[in-house]
């Protein structure tokens, strides 16, 4: 009797050994307390990345900045960059909920999956927004503001369809350390989903890193070309002068898609040794989490230093002697918006477009 009642129990009280096949590998891709610090130091950068944010925000509708479009294009980078991470907090959220109960918050770790792939497109086209209006402002003397609304709807609409893609496949999921698209089987490094692989790249890794690229490039000609331009003029005349002032106001954006670049390449770098059966680098992982979630404290601070440079130019007033004919202090904006009106015809020296 009981040798027949021995059919009856349940097969997980053996052990079975001699196939690979006969038990499904459920390790996850790092030891637990590597996992919960890996996310704890994502959602603690994020925390900091959240209060850095609206800092800016609040200065710039203080100031009344929205009303200029420079301001405005930066704006759009650090809101992206502020959704972007409370998305990606509530990912880790999510991620570490998932280990106590994975059905419960399955369908929320898709959903934060959904947002991180969402608003990165929106913070990735915003910086090109950044990278077309410079160019178009600075070197064919062109105002792109008419087109502004034209390309947030864009925006939005190209990120809400990308970001759909993987709901379509049913692909997002855990994806190592967070919710995303999911390249390995059972959670285990050793065995890569190629189609999850092919999804992460054709959907964000690979334009993204295309884009950044070009966007970087052509913000180093921009500079290139606007130093030349500086050591052209004389730093005397009006015409250096305002072309200095306009040059302060510039800069900083230049610095959106360099140092988004470079805070890209780690999270880059992850996901292409994550794409090869091997056990994950977590020093790696670390890293690149630390630069994900440091995207919006940096676009923070670029943009609080680009409303610095502006409180400080305000208060440098220029004074019209010599040959300019009067001793009043004037805005050097106002003057030279007046300026370009004036004179639309005349391009032998650089001139600030309107509401630049």
């Amino acid at each position: 009797r009981r040798s027949s009642d021995l059919w009856t129990l349940p097969l997980d009280m053996y052990e079975l050994t001699g196939t690979d096949d006969a038990k499904e590998p459920n390790e996850s891709n790092c030891s637990v307390p590597e996992n919960k610090g890996i996310l704890t130091t994502g959602a603690s950068v994020c925390g900091v990345s959240i209060i850095v944010c609206l800092i800016p925000i609040i200065l710039v509708f203080l100031l009344k900045l929205h009303r200029q479009f420079t301001y405005r294009v930066a704006l759009y980078q650090v809101v992206a960059a502020l959704l972007f991470v409370l998305a990606l907090l509530l990912d880790t959220i999510f991620a570490l909920k998932m280990g106590s109960n994975s059905h419960l918050f399955q369908s929320p770790c898709k959903f934060a999956a959904f947002l991180i792939q969402f608003f990165l497109w929106l913070k990735f086209l915003f910086v090109s927004l950044i990278v077309v209006h410079l160019f178009m402002f600075a070197i064919v003397y062109k105002n792109i503001r008419r087109f502004e609304i034209i390309y947030l709807c864009s925006s939005v609409v190209i990120s809400l369809v990308i970001a759909s893609v993987p709901f379509m496949t049913n692909t997002y999921g855990l994806a190592g350390s967070w919710c995303w698209i999911t390249n390995w089987k059972n959670d285990c490094p050793t065995q890569v989903l190629v189609d999850g692989v092919i999804e992460q790249f054709s959907t964000m890794y690979g334009p993204g890193f295309l884009l950044l690229s070009i966007d970087s490039v052509v913000a180093i000609i921009i500079v290139l070309v606007l130093a030349a331009r500086l050591c052209r003029r004389e730093s005397s005349s009006m015409a250096g002068y305002q072309h200095n002032e306009a040059l302060k106001q510039m800069v900083p954006l230049l610095a959106y898609p360099i140092l988004f670049f470079f805070l890209f390449l780690p999270a880059f770098a992850n996901r292409i040794y994550g794409a090869t059966p091997h056990q994950p680098n977590t020093s790696l992982m670390f890293l690149a989490v630390f630069c994900i979630a440091s995207w919006g404290w940096v676009a923070g601070m670029t943009l609080m230093v680009h409303i610095g440079v502006l409180l400080w130019s305000r208060r440098r007033k220029f004074k019209r002697r010599g040959k300019y004919g009067a001793t009043e202090e004037v805005d050097i904006y106002a003057t030279m918006g007046a300026q370009s009106s004036s004179n639309p015809t005349s391009r032998t020296h650089f001139i600030l477009p309107e509401e630049s």
